[in-house]
């Protein structure tokens, strides 16, 4: 049984050396060919000095040999950190800084960009070029991929299967990063115990089995697209990566193109994507997919119901599977959705290997029906949040001790009030860490309000999401001036784009005279400004709006 995040692919290989892991392209990879590189990569690691719990990171698109190190590092005793490739230079430093990465591999074009950058991160000791020669950097050591590949070294030690494996940093925070406002990207940090458990859960939910072609339309820096991938090799099955390396910045666009394009060719019989590219996918042809694609996996679970009913009506044999999210915790509950429509309202119960219970102030269980804190248990929580003690203390606590076990085991507090009914399924109550899922990312608007604040324009400032008819949600912010500031709502939004990368920045700004309203709690009501602004992009366009058309937000004053 695989404790560790390579040992997926070995076993894998030990069964059926032959058969195809990786599709990408006219490229065809085997079990046993891509055992043989992740090992190849392991040994040149080592070479470099590379020890156990180090971190690698890896800035290229999705390919082989992007798996190749993911599998090396893991054989390594290291921890892989995948890298957006879109990332702009400066946030891709500060997220290499605050890793602490000992190697990365890019290519050579985003080395030019990052090279100036790279003297400013004092772990960074090599630099692996790949798919050109290698220059002069500001490290020790700069390789080709082919004379890494040829370093002479030993085979690497085992690591345990509670050690780090891999940093997956949110894409919101790591694009939202601002050096003058003192942020940093977040990281959360997941041990091989997660990783190979939380593949096996999405193999076994999903059901993938030896021989399936699974298209992964996710990119593989993402929680959702690694998973996708290991589950692959769970289950013995083929990753297609052919949509998984292209940005889902116009809304999904061009995913769904390839997508559409490869399911009508009969490529793949499985399918897992975000819900903004099964939006754009909806609006296509799928008469052909209908008779091959026997599953299909909407990784972020919020979905428009019209385009569910749409896919359901083209899609009548395919089995759809709503994986949810619940604060920083991905893939939380699985629904079908003839679920759906016997349990409006409801997530899903919790998937294989996974547990969440709903506990009361005393830290009893919630009766079925009772309202109380959600909390999540077993081999799918993380290790907690990198290089911030403070955040996962908030989040990361010890549950109710359990009788007859002396130790405790950690959980993860999302700070989320739901309510189970008597057949395990769950219903939320109250989503303090609500996500904003605009053009396939997951915005925090958390960090968006503490950017805006950071302007040091405004007293106080909400985000919230209103829904789009084509990017499923757009992010709308309300703020009041600080005493005595002349602030509009043209000039704050000046303030955003100077900060927000394209994707983050507001389609409405509305700077108010009078306090933004409260609940009862005394914060924010979000869900009260969400439902004043619900109408606001009803009517907009099919297509979606061309970067440049953000600097023309919705503005009030």
């Amino acid at each position: 049984m695989a404790q560790l995040a390579h040992e997926l692919v070995d076993e894998a290989a030990g069964r059926t050396p032959a058969a195809v892991a990786l599709r990408h392209g006219a490229e065809c990879i085997s079990y046993a060919a891509l055992a043989a590189s992740g090992a190849s990569v392991a040994v040149s690691l080592r070479a470099c000095g590379v020890g156990g719990g180090e971190r690698v990171a890896i800035r290229l698109p999705a390919c082989p040999d992007t798996v190749a190190v993911l599998l090396g590092a893991s054989a390594a005793g290291a921890a892989v950190v995948l890298v957006d490739p879109q990332l702009e230079a400066a946030r891709c430093g500060a997220l290499l800084r605050d890793c602490g990465a000992r190697v990365l591999v890019a290519a050579p074009q985003d080395l030019e960009r990052l090279d100036p950058l790279l003297a400013t991160c004092p772990m960074l000791r090599t630099v692996i070029v790949h798919g050109g020669p290698a220059a002069s950097m500001a490290v020790q050591q700069a390789l080709a991929w082919d004379s890494f590949l040829a370093l002479p070294g030993r085979a690497p030690d085992t690591s345990p299967a509670a050690a780090l494996a891999a940093l997956v940093y949110s894409q919101q925070d790591s694009h939202a990063y601002a050096e003058d406002a003192g942020d940093a990207p977040r990281g959360m940090a997941h041990s091989h115990r997660n990783l190979v458990a939380g593949a096996q859960s999405t193999a076994r939910c999903a059901a993938i089995a030896a021989g399936d072609r699974v298209l992964a339309a996710l990119p593989l820096h993402t929680d959702h697209g690694l998973n996708a991938l290991l589950a692959c090799f769970a289950a013995g099955a083929t990753a297609v990566l052919d949509a998984a390396c292209v940005p889902a910045e116009d809304g999904g666009a061009a995913v769904g193109a390839i997508i559409a394009r490869l399911l009508q060719g009969d490529a793949a019989n499985g399918l897992v994507a975000a819900p903004s590219t099964l939006k754009e996918l909806a609006r296509r042809d799928l008469d052909r997919a209908a008779a091959s694609l026997r599953y299909l996996v909407c990784a972020g679970g919020a979905i428009e119901r019209k385009v569910l009913d749409t896919l359901r009506q083209a899609l009548p044999r395919t089995r759809i599977h709503l994986l949810y999210d619940i604060g920083d915790a991905c893939r939380s509950t699985s629904l079908m959705p003839a679920q759906l429509d016997e349990r409006p309202g409801s997530i899903g119960r919790a998937l294989p290997y996974s547990g969440w219970q709903v506990l009361r102030p005393d830290g009893r269980e919630c009766a079925a029906g009772e309202s109380g804190e959600l909390v999540r248990r077993g081999a799918l929580v993380t290790l907690g949040y990198w290089n911030d003690p403070q955040r996962s203390a908030a989040h990361y606590r010890p549950l109710p001790p359990t009788p007859g076990l002396a130790a405790r085991e950690n959980g993860y507090w999302p700070g989320v009030a739901a309510r189970r009914d008597a057949d395990g399924f769950l219903y939320l109550a109250d989503a303090r860490n609500d996500t904003i899922v605009t053009k396939g990312y997951r915005v925090s608007p958390r960090e968006v309000e503490k950017i805006v604040i950071g302007t040091g324009l405004v007293m106080e400032a909400a985000a919230v999401g209103v829904a789009h008819p084509v990017l499923g949600q757009v992010i709308a912010v309300l703020a009041t001036p600080r005493p005595g500031a002349r602030l509009d709502s043209q000039i704050l939004f000046g303030a955003c784009q100077a900060r927000l990368p394209q994707y983050m920045l507001p389609a409405m700004v509305d700077v108010r005279r009078a306090p933004l309203p409260r609940a009862r709690d005394g914060q924010i009501d979000r869900a009260l400004l969400a439902g004043e602004l619900a109408p606001l992009f009803a009517d907009a366009a099919r297509e979606p709006r061309s970067a440049n058309s953000a600097n023309r937000p919705e503005v009030a004053s």
